[in-house]
């Protein structure tokens, strides 16, 4: 098994800080808190929010969405470690504070990842392209499901529109632990903008992303352990909390990955 990366928006929005031995491999996962700039939020709102955890720690380093019963969509960068050995993946709803125990806890019986998914750097920070996965679970989750977005929904990515973060992750670059799912809203920020030489130039493609967040500001994002999350505009997933630089920075805000570019492969994997 491979190190999940440890890069991007402090240290990806994913796994981090905590290595096990897992057989010949080494498996990595760490704790939580949630949305830089946010408000609590609740499971019973938002019933498709999942995390994602493993019983060799008791933190959730990712999130996803429930599409069905049995499929969850996710970053690829959150699973690939899985990928040899799913049933060590877990995914979690019902559960507005990780370490409690309410909700539903549920292995993963296959992962799949998009093909040409790969990771590079920009300015000392790992990024993604391709940044899709979808986990098929074991048995069906009693919750409410979330649809994602179809190729013919970039209405969804106008300037300005606004987006619903939410996730378990720290609520500052500085935090370390939590685990309480929390929620914000943000605006989604024209493309010509995160493309800007001030902002993350030719590392941002608009095929690949979309970027959400005060542009001028900063001030509220999705952050570390925050990975795998959905961008929700108008009650569709428009996008997969996948990497940056920092969290909430001016000229940085958060990049998610574009759903619309993925629809057919996901739905043909649902």
């Amino acid at each position: 098994m491979r190190i999940i990366n440890t890069g991007g928006r402090a240290c990806a929005r994913a796994a981090a800080t905590v290595l096990l031995t897992v057989g010949a491999g080494i498996l990595a996962a760490a704790p939580a808190d949630a949305i830089v700039g946010g408000q609590p939020a609740s499971t019973k709102a938002y019933p498709w929010a999942v995390a994602l955890s493993t019983p060799l720690v008791p933190f959730s380093f990712c999130g996803g969405a429930l599409l069905t019963p049995t499929k969850v969509l996710t970053a690829a960068h959150c699973v690939t470690t899985f990928q040899d050995l799913p049933g060590l993946l877990h995914v979690v709803a019902g559960r507005d504070r990780i370490l409690s125990s309410s909700g539903t806890d549920v292995t993963v019986r296959s992962i799949w990842i998009d093909p040409g998914y790969a990771t590079f750097t920009f300015s000392g920070t790992t990024g993604y392209r391709n940044d899709v996965a979808v986990l098929t679970l074991s048995k069906p989750l009693p919750y409410a499901t979330i649809p994602f977005a179809g190729p013919n929904d970039g209405k969804l990515y106008r300037p300005g529109t606004q987006a619903r973060i939410l996730g378990w992750g720290v609520t500052s670059e500085s935090a370390l632990v939590g685990g309480v799912l929390r929620t914000a809203v943000v605006p989604v920020v024209a493309d010509s903008l995160c493309a800007g030489r001030a902002s993350y130039g030719s590392s941002y493609h608009a095929a690949q992303y979309t970027c959400a967040g005060n542009y001028a500001h900063g001030g509220v994002d999705t952050c570390t352990y925050d990975s795998g999350t959905p961008l929700v505009v108008g009650g569709i997933v428009a996008g997969i909390t996948s990497w940056g630089v920092g969290c909430a920075r001016p000229h940085y805000p958060g990049l998610y990955t574009r759903v619309t570019t993925f629809s057919a492969e996901i739905a043909a994997h649902i």
